[in-house]
Order: C-alpha cells, then sequence, then structure tokens
C-alpha cells in the first residue's frame, strides 16, 4: 500500500504524523519507511524498510502499488532491467513521459512527487486497479491506497457518506469517483491528475470507447488470435510465480484459464480449489441452476493428470466470516457478502498448500466467453434485416420466432417507460426492488434522494433488457467493478495471496472488444468464440452446459443456524436510529422468520428476502464498526 501526505506550507509534518500515517500502510509486522521530501511524507508499505525510493531522471518520486504484467516487454524497449515494479516503473515515466501508461500493461495505482515539492501528480491503470482515496483542502492532500492511512493522521474525520451509504444498499456504485466517507473522493481507473493547493486537475487517459474496430480475413483468424493472446495473458500473469491455484468452477472462464496455465507450464502440477454445496444440502425442487460443480471439475482433471482438484464447501460459515478483517481493510461493506465465505476459505487452501497466487476469470464473460448480448438490438437499430432474420430463426424454436424478434431485438431497443408497462402486461407486475432484494427502507429511499440518483446515473434497479453491445461493455465494465480494488486488496492482505485474471489482461480485453459481434452470436450459437476457442482444451460437457452456475446456492443450509442470533441482532438494530433509519429491519425479521425448514422448498423470494437481509445486516454492521462496537 502506498501513500503521500503533504502540507502546502508546512516542510516538516512532524514525527508523531509520520509513524500513524506509516502504521496504516503497513503491510508486515513492522512500519515502513516513512521518507520526507519538501514537507511532504511518502510511504511504501510494500517497501522493504529503509529502502530509497525510486526515481524518475527529473528527480520525481515514485510511489507505485499492484503489478506490472509486461516486464520483459519493457526492460528490452527500455533497455534496462529494474529489479522492481516500482523502478521499472520510474524507468518507464523517464524514458516515455505519460505516454508510458499506454505501454505499462498491469494493475496499479501510481503516486508521483516532483522534486520542486508542492503539488501530486496520481493515476490509476484501467480495466482494474488498486484505489486511490484523496483528501483534498487549502492545509494538506493526502492521497493513499487505503482511506485509513487518512484517518491515521487525525486530521480527517472518520465520517460515514450518507449517499454512498444508500446508494450501496441500493446497489447503484455508478459514481466511482465517490468514497464510503464525506470529503474523500477517488480517482477513476483509466485517469490522472494534477493536485495543487488550488484545485484538482482530473484527465482521462483510457477509454474503452476509444478502441479500434478489428476484422480479420477468416473466422478461423478470430479464433486464432484469441489463443494466442490467452496464452501471452496466462503467461504474464504468471510471471514471477511458481505455485499457482485456479479458482476453479464447471463455467467456460476458469475451466479455460486452468487449461491455459497448464499449457503454459506443461507437466507441472496445478492446484485448483472449487466452492461445492454442504453435504446435507439439498437444491429447491423447481431449481434448474448449476448448483454443484464439482462433477465438470473432476472432468477436467480427467483430461489433464497434473491438475489436482481442492473442495470448499463453507460448513459452519456465516456472515461474521472474517467480516471485521474486510472492515479494517477495506474501510467499506462488501457488496456479496454471501459468496465471500467460499472466497475467503479457496485462500485459506491456498496458503495451507503452498500457492503463492490464485487465478481467477472474473473478466471471462465480458471478454472471450460474451455470449452477444446487445447483438440483435443492434442489428435491428441499425437495419440489418437479413443478418437480424437469421440469428433469430435460428436462435431457437421456429414457433417462438416472433416472441424472440420482440424480446431480444425490439423491445431493447424502447425507452424504458416503455419496455417496462410492455413486459408487465405480459409477464405480470415488477417485482419492488424496496419490497425484494434491497433492505432499505420505502420511504427513506424517496426522501433520501437514493431513487432520483439512480435514474440520473442510468442505473436500472429492474434490470431490464440491454439495448446495445456497447451498453452491455460499459455496465459491466461499471457499477460493482467501481468497488472492486478495495474489496480485492482487502482480501489479499487478509490471506497474503495475490489474484490474477489473464481475462483482464489488456491486449486480450482490447481484442475481444475491438472484434465483430458476430464472433460471439452467430447462427444462433451464444459464446460462439469461446466454443471454438475451448473445443478439445475443456471437457464437452462444460461447452455444452446451458444451466446457470448458481454461487453458494446452499445458502439456507449456513443461514438456518444463525438464525436465532440474526433475529436477534434485527431486534437490537431496529433500536438503533443509525440503522432503522435507513433499513427495513421489520422487512428483513420477516423473511428470515419465513424461511423454510426445508431447502427444497426455497423460493425466489426467500432468496431475494436473503439478499436483502445480507446486504442490511452488513451495512448494519458496519456503521456500528465505525462506531466502535466490538462484537462484529
Amino acid at each position: 500500500m502506498i501513500g503521500a501526505y503533504l502540507l502546502w506550507d508546512s516542510p516538516d509534518p512532524g514525527p508523531d504524523r509520520a509513524h500513524a500515517f506509516a502504521g496504516a500502510l503497513r503491510t508486515g509486522l513492522t512500519n515502513p519507511t516513512c521518507h520526507r521530501m519538501n514537507g511532504a511524507l511518502l510511504c511504501d508499505g510494500a517497501a522493504p524498510a529503509q529502502s530509497a525510493l525510486p526515481r524518475m531522471a527529473d528527480g520525481t518520486a515514485v510511489l507505485f502499488t499492484g503489478f506490472i504484467s509486461n516486464r520483459p516487454a519493457l526492460r528490452s524497449a527500455l533497455g534496462a532491467a529494474p529489479v522492481s515494479d516500482a523502478a521499472l516503473y520510474a524507468a518507464a515515466r523517464s524514458a516515455w513521459g505519460d505516454t508510458a501508461d499506454t505501454r505499462v500493461l498491469g494493475e496499479y495505482a501510481a503516486i508521483l512527487i516532483p522534486p520542486h515539492g508542492g503539488e501530486l501528480h496520481i493515476l490509476r491503470s484501467p480495466i482494474f486497479a488498486p484505489t486511490l482515496h484523496i483528501w483534498h483542502d487549502t492545509d494538506r492532500c493526502i492521497v493513499a491506497s487505503t482511506a485509513a492511512a487518512l484517518f491515521a493522521t487525525g486530521e480527517v474525520t472518520r465520517e460515514l457518506d450518507e449517499e454512498k451509504l444508500s446508494d450501496g444498499l441500493f446497489l447503484n456504485y455508478c459514481d466511482e469517483r465517490r468514497g464510503w466517507f464525506t470529503g474523500v473522493t477517488r480517482l477513476p481507473r483509466g485517469a490522472r491528475a494534477r493536485i495543487t493547493r488550488e484545485r484538482m486537475h482530473e484527465e482521462t487517459w483510457y477509454r474503452l470507447d476509444d478502441i479500434a474496430p478489428l476484422k480479420l480475413k477468416s473466422d478461423a483468424d478470430y479464433v486464432e488470435a484469441a489463443d494466442a493472446l490467452f496464452a501471452e495473458a496466462t503467461d504474464a500473469v504468471l510471471d514471477g510465480f511458481d505455485t499457482p491455484l485456479v479458482s476453479l468452477s464447471g463455467g467456460y472462464d476458469s475451466q479455460a484459464v486452468a487449461a491455459y496455465a497448464m499449457r503454459s507450464r506443461p507437466g507441472m502440477p496445478l492446484l485448483s480449489a472449487t466452492s461445492v454445496p454442504q453435504a446435507d444440502w439439498r437444491p429447491p425442487a423447481r431449481s434448474r441452476a448449476l448448483v454443484d460443480e464439482r462433477p465438470h471439475v473432476e472432468a477436467l482433471a480427467e483430461m489433464y493428470p497434473q491438475l489436482h482438484p481442492h473442495w470448499v464447501d463453507g460448513a459452519g460459515r456465516d456472515l461474521s466470516h472474517h467480516l471485521r478483517d474486510m472492515f479494517d481493510r477495506a474501510m467499506a461493506p462488501p457488496r456479496n457478502v454471501g459468496n465471500l465465505h467460499w472466497a475467503h476459505d479457496i485462500r485459506q487452501l491456498a496458503r495451507r498448500e503452498g500457492a503463492d497466487v490464485v487465478l481467477t476469470g472474473a473478466m471471462g464473460n465480458l471478454t472471450f466467453s460474451y455470449d452477444g448480448t446487445g447483438y440483435l438490438p443492434d442489428l435491428f437499430r441499425t437495419g440489418h434485416w437479413l443478418r437480424l432474420a437469421r440469428e433469430l430463426w435460428l436462435g431457437g424454436p421456429r414457433a417462438a420466432v416472433g416472441k424472440r424478434a420482440f424480446r431480444q431485438a425490439v423491445l431493447p431497443v424502447l425507452p424504458p417507460a416503455l419496455q417496462k408497462p410492455l413486459m408487465a402486461w405480459r409477464d405480470g407486475p415488477f417485482e419492488d426492488p424496496l419490497q425484494s432484494w434491497s433492505p432499505l427502507r420505502a420511504d427513506y429511499a424517496r426522501e433520501s434522494g437514493v431513487l432520483d440518483r439512480a435514474a440520473h446515473q442510468g442505473f436500472d434497479p429492474f434490470f431490464l433488457p440491454i439495448g446495445s453491445v456497447r451498453e452491455f461493455r460499459t455496465r459491466m465494465m461499471s457499477n460493482a467493478v467501481n468497488e472492486a480494488g478495495d474489496i480485492t486488496g482487502a482480501i489479499e492482505q487478509i490471506h497474503g495471496v495475490p489474484m490474477r485474471d489473464p481475462t483482464r489482461h489488456r491486449p486480450f480485453l482490447e481484442f475481444c472488444f475491438a472484434i465483430p459481434p458476430r464472433q460471439y452470436l452467430n447462427d444462433g450459437v451464444k459464446r460462439w468464440l469461446a466454443k471454438r476457442l475451448l473445443a478439445g482444451k475443456v471437457p464437452d460437457m462444460v461447452l455444452n452446459e446451458t444451466r446457470r452456475g448458481q454461487q453458494a446456492a446452499d445458502w439456507s443450509a449456513r443461514m438456518r443456524p444463525a438464525r436465532a442470533a440474526l433475529l436477534d441482532e434485527l431486534e437490537m438494530l431496529a433500536r438503533d436510529p443509525d440503522v432503522a433509519g435507513r433499513i427495513d429491519t421489520e422487512r428483513l425479521r420477516r423473511g428470515l422468520e419465513a424461511l423454510p425448514e426445508d431447502d427444497t422448498k426455497i423460493t425466489k423470494a426467500d432468496t431475494m428476502a436473503y439478499h436483502a437481509l445480507t446486504r442490511g445486516v452488513v451495512s448494519a454492521r458496519f456503521i456500528g464498526y465505525l462506531k466502535g462496537r466490538n462484537d462484529i
């Protein structure tokens, strides 16, 4: 973790402030060195004690957090071999200035301190990056990769931002600049800023919309290019690691990551860990979801003898599992705590098995295994009638072609004001978010501006059909991903095992965004690129699977033993004005009391009530954590 503290008028911030600031950025057992430069405190929590900060040729000091994934190419281009990523980044900036970030690949954030003092320059990589939290006023500027460092100075009040909390309880995370605390802002991904006493000037240096379209000669050429780039991405994220472990499911994405990792290191064993349901759990009677992915993983292990699968079932885990650790390190309430038990358990297993990195494929659905969502509305909007007719005709039963045309091509291009009544007329009334998955009180949501902000920021709480390929990608690359830097960083710090995702590698993602949508949806076949790319690399049962995977599907079996304690907690929270004014504790209580004793009788309404409960309780606990509650 990194941080810079700059007093505009004082050359010496003082030893007490330096000690507290460094302590908040510590990643080991001892405080890191806090450097002083022109009235600024500069700290790299991961750097060896007493080590010097990397500097650019003009004397600019460099603080760097994250990682570079194209080290060999950069060293070759620079004609130098800096050991650390921070030193390599400083060398790249010296050689190429601001354009260095178009050549440096990886996931990182940087703080640059010019030798003349009086200002800070900050930057985040695109797609995915550690967060930079900012406090800026006429007396000081503080920038750090954890909000805790700002509060450690004793000069920034740890006051929860009311709008951020309420928007988060409505799943609206569209405003990437808004932090969780009053007056604390964040730099967006793909942006840089110059901060002086008078102002903070921000500019966006990377835009996904600037990716140029790419057309190749044949369909086979796309598969060949995707194969080469996936292999390159896998090699890049494995650089520097000896013993990877894949967080493995039965889906295309993580299975592809495992297959390419084994291709990258033929003959070498590969560890994997898969979340499976508890042994005594049975799925809901009407469920069509893929709830147990063990058979798909076992099939992959049959293809690759070097794969060593392990299983985690989350038995005995409830909402408290590592929750305080997450609060301490992320300084934010996790969005999907119902899935975090297995994420933590997989990292713990990785530590026990000696793995030094966990591989994931979290962005696969946005890249190589994209299913073409938004393509048919684009064809309709642009008048490509023959292509549209072919996709509709081949996309399912002939008798339902008219229904498909309306639902998949026409409806998504209509204004939301028309979509909603048409869908309600055909399918019945919409589910009210404030009576299902959101724990917010309806009156609070209206009066606090939650609904108005969601409409203004383009957040759709009804999840209406996607109207274009661009809209799909924009949604997927924003909202929840805006919060991922802090959450991912917290999980890494808790368990001491870094994470890497080849599907986020910039050249691979840019290729997947650049090629025509027909490569993903062709003649009614969804995920066409992935099916061709993975043929022979993963089991046929994976490629032919049509069920949607459901993570932590056995939630009811984990929730039931904790029900009495949760009901007591909800009763206590109902008396807390900081909670009861925002969160509908009575509705959460009713949903928990109505939880069926038989797992096979769980309904969609029960699952929505569970999501509301977990979001409400975790946010209430975060409020209590900030007030000093010790029982979290």
